[in-house]
């Protein structure tokens, strides 16, 4: 990835949980790191092919000036809501915004809040539990699920055995996908997962179906699930999620799109 920095930027704002930090205001200084993919600016030297660093300065100027909040962690949450809602080529921003004169007793340079936030992709999971449903809506940084109603579809690999139960959930997130990844394995854990057999009975399972239209080919992760298309516990229940077209040209190549 690319990145392009607006480092220390100055203003007054209004931010902070005493009365006179509203009233008077104070310093804030803001530096943004902010992430694409292969500016393509770099090569045709055009304005267009970038991100405008002026209008970024300027919205990030009018949410610090005008906010009127309690915490610098939540203004740097909105800050980044913003710079990633201002250019749909921005794949992730990292936003530190400090308050060097943040009424504290003591001696110290600054008081400052760091956070990373991605741009929010819509993903899809498949479940072969409704178990896990609720312990995913749990999880921080997940808005906007879509349920597929939950099938009894015929056993893979091992056939002698009970039918499956599996549903299909999707959500908007702005987790990593292996971090995202790490977090469903603690759900697994956390339900008591039990796998003795390879294809055989277990209590609950969620793969990560697709993340957005990334490609992800990894030792541990492998997005889109490379056999999603021939199972039907997967497509089955993937046709209850609305407004999901998938596209699968060949084996090598997977999209995923979906309306907002």
């Amino acid at each position: 990835m690319d990145k392009i920095t607006l480092s220390k930027m100055e203003f007054e704002g209004h931010t902070g949980c005493l009365d006179f930090e509203k009233t008077d205001g104070q310093k804030f200084i803001v530096s943004l790191d902010i992430f694409l993919d292969r500016i393509k600016g770099c090569y045709t030297d055009e304005l267009a092919d970038t991100v405008d660093y002026a209008m970024i300065y300027e919205e990030v100027k009018k949410i610090v000036t005008e906010d009127k909040g309690n915490l610098i962690e939540c203004l740097a949450q909105k800050v980044a809501d913003c710079v990633l809602a201002a250019d749909g080529r921005i794949l992730k921003v990292i936003v530190n915004i400090s308050k060097p004169e943040a009424p504290v007793k003591g001696i110290f340079e600054t008081m400052a809040v760091t956070i990373e936030r991605r741009r929010k992709e819509f993903v899809v999971l498949s479940l072969g539990s409704n178990l896990a449903e609720q312990a995913l809506r749990d999880l921080s940084g997940t808005e906007d699920f879509r349920y597929a109603s939950i099938y009894e579809t015929e056993p893979v690999g091992l056939e002698d055995q009970p039918y499956f139960l599996n549903t299909c959930v999707g959500f908007y997130t702005d987790i990593d996908p292996f971090e995202l990844l790490d977090r469903i394995h603690v759900i697994e854990n956390d339900l008591l997962r039990k796998r003795e057999v390879h294809w055989g009975p277990r209590t609950i399972d969620i793969d990560i179906i697709f993340y957005g239209d990334e490609v992800i080919m990894k030792p541990e992760l492998t997005v889109p699930h490379p056999r999603w298309y021939l199972r039907s516990f997967v497509t089955v229940p993937l046709r209850d999620i609305k407004d999901v077209d998938i596209e699968h040209p060949d084996d090598k190549e997977v999209s995923l799109y979906r309306k907002r």
